[in-house]
């Protein structure tokens, strides 16, 4: 049975409390029985939590994603909004692009006060595939390559723009770039290929 409104309400404030629990816990400091009390809570969640497991509601798929892109894989590591690892993004189309606009956190921290080179490269793998979609043109990747310019900075925004470049039989290529206001941090390219009908 599908979620109802209220649920699904909840299901997000749920998971945007394990998101600020997730990001507290690069940083976590304390005495010795501070940290207990944090793990005797956690622990008790935990089991709260295991009880109602495996009765997922959401669907994995929405096709009816009413221009917010986020909503096509609402479960997505990358981008879904019920999934407290996904970075924070705003993702939306305007004219013949697709923009990801946001800052990341402590839990994505790879090198010192930068963003870990993985999750960059899982977020335009992400806002690619949605420029396809955009361009009714859904693709599996077949190759992705990743210009590293710069560090991208935690805690600052970052803007992801990606275009479609060419499409050859069922080969779909989609460019992409990531600005902190004028400094170019990365840049991409995709190779995808389009689902058969």
């Amino acid at each position: 049975m599908p979620a109802s409104d209220q649920q699904r309400q909840q299901l997000l404030h749920i998971c945007e409390q394990l998101r600020e629990a997730l990001e507290s816990s690069q940083t976590l400091g304390g005495s010795t029985s501070e940290l207990a009390e944090v793990e005797a809570t956690l622990s008790s969640l935990n089991g709260q939590m295991a009880a109602l497991r495996d009765r997922k509601i959401l669907e994995f798929y929405n096709p009816d994603y009413n221009g917010d892109f986020r909503n096509i894989l609402p479960c997505s590591p990358l981008s879904g909004y019920f999934n407290p690892i996904a970075p924070d993004l705003k993702i939306w189309r305007e004219d013949e692009f697709v923009y990801a606009e946001g800052s990341l956190g402590k839990i994505h921290e790879g090198p010192p006060a930068s963003v870990h080179g993985g999750v960059i490269s899982g977020i335009y793998d992400q806002v690619l595939a949605f420029t396809g979609l955009a361009n009714e043109l859904p693709g599996m990747t077949a190759s992705l390559t990743i210009k590293y310019h710069r560090p991208t900075p935690l805690f600052t925004t970052i803007r992801f723009t990606t275009w479609l470049e060419k499409k050859r039989d069922r080969h779909i290529i989609i460019h992409g770039e990531c600005h902190s206001d004028d400094t170019l941090l990365t840049s991409a390219e995709g190779l995808f290929i389009q689902y058969k009908k």
